[in-house]
């Protein structure tokens, strides 16, 4: 493989990496380790935890950090380890949820504890958020704790994290809109618009920021970046050149460098087998 500059190619994994299945196809993983191998400087950035990554990741053999949760976290799979952590300083957070008030839908807080990833969340008897609940406990890397009154967040909170009918965020999304010292991010459910998810970080958390890092820490001279939604633009900013799968909003195309195959037909290993030929 000949590479002219040293480049660092990082992708979002749901819409983008991932198959419309949510799973990496075994041409991708395939494909990503002999690139890895011949020297390729690859990683993901992406909205997910540890809970699910590592598992879906599991045939790459991933040698960088991976970005977590729309960069509020750097993890390191092989030791299991966060190297970095954008928490909130608790009287915004505590803000937040006093401005967000009596409402029926109910926030999961995700803050970090002794080094594990913690889920608290208030009893619910909305179907959706119970599957997603159900789905995701029972896992090593996360843990789920659930209460019965409101939920004070704890320190090192990295997310508020709602979902719910679309509109209905939308109104939370313009109440905390005064507020200083958070990056919220509002979108439709790719299956259902009419839901949608809000996720609320602390000011300065983004995809861009952590990938920037990265890049000046293994010393990268060139950033080139795939992406398919709205929370992926910040790292389309920053990024030498940016890549939308076919699939992707129209809003992220619009912004990419160039348009290449869709997350259904492996676009992203293709893309980076013809650049670093």
């Amino acid at each position: 493989m000949t590479q002219h500059k040293r480049t660092l190619y990082i992708s979002d994994l749901d819409g983008t990496l991932l198959n419309e299945e949510s799973l990496l196809s075994a041409n991708t993983a395939q494909t990503l380790n002999k690139l890895i191998e011949e020297g390729a400087m690859f990683t993901i950035a992406t909205a997910r935890t540890p809970a699910t990554v590592v598992k879906l990741m599991s045939d790459v053999k991933l040698n960088l950090p991976v970005i977590l949760m729309t960069g509020a976290l750097v993890y390191d799979i092989a030791t299991n380890r966060y190297l970095s952590i954008s928490s909130f300083p608790q009287e915004i957070s505590a803000q937040i949820i006093d401005t967000i008030g009596n409402t029926d839908l109910s926030p999961m807080i995700y803050y970090i504890d002794q080094s594990l990833l913690h889920v608290a969340y208030r009893t619910t008897t909305d179907s959706r958020q119970q599957e997603f609940i159900s789905c995701r406990k029972g896992t090593p890397y996360k843990k789920y704790v659930e209460v019965e009154r409101a939920i004070t967040p704890p320190q090192k909170t990295v997310l508020i994290f709602f979902m719910g009918a679309y509109d209905k965020l939308q109104e939370i999304y313009n109440r905390i809109s005064c507020i200083a010292g958070h990056r919220s991010y509002l979108y439709c459910d790719s299956m259902q618009p009419e839901q949608g998810y809000l996720e609320i970080y602390p000011a300065g958390t983004s995809k861009a920021t952590a990938i920037t890092q990265l890049a000046r820490q293994i010393e990268a001279q060139e950033i080139v970046a795939f992406g398919d939604n709205l929370n992926d633009l910040p790292m389309f900013e920053i990024a030498h050149r940016s890549y939308a799968p076919e699939n992707a909003i129209e809003e992220v195309k619009k912004q990419a460098t160039q348009i290449i195959a869709s997350n259904s037909q492996d676009g992203v290993v293709r893309f980076m087998e013809a650049d670093t030929i």
